[in-house]
């Protein structure tokens, strides 16, 4: 499947927000729940984040993902592992959740991740 940039842009800005979705759900899970066993009841889970989230390295497979976007992207240097964190928080928050229509980061839920499942 080819990719127009425009293309390879929106599907990278839409898996920094579920890469941040992830990063900070498991974080707070990890800290909060350490120890006990907490069962997340949700309506759709058997959606794509529901199941990223029960994955172990879900936050390493869509690191790759946005760096091999990123690639992509441009014609020169490539973006390095070292670098993807300081990548990660270079992007303006507040104007991707205007772009998609969201209020929080919980509206990630909401994305139309279908061109991504397309290309797994």
């Amino acid at each position: 499947m080819e990719l127009t940039k425009k293309e390879i842009e929106e599907l990278q800005e839409k898996l920094i927000m579920v890469y941040r979705y992830i990063s900070q759900n498991k974080t707070f899970q990890k800290f909060y729940c350490q120890g006990l066993e907490v069962n997340e009841s949700s309506d759709d889970d058997a959606s794509m984040l529901s199941k990223l989230m029960e994955l172990d390295d879900s936050e390493e497979l869509l690191k790759n993902c946005i760096i091999e976007l990123q690639d992509m992207k441009k014609d020169g240097e490539p973006l390095k592992a070292e670098e993807f964190q300081e990548f990660i928080l270079n992007h303006d928050w507040n104007l991707l959740y205007k772009k998609y229509g969201m209020k929080t980061l919980e509206d990630v839920r909401k994305l139309d991740l279908e061109q991504l499942l397309e290309l797994l």
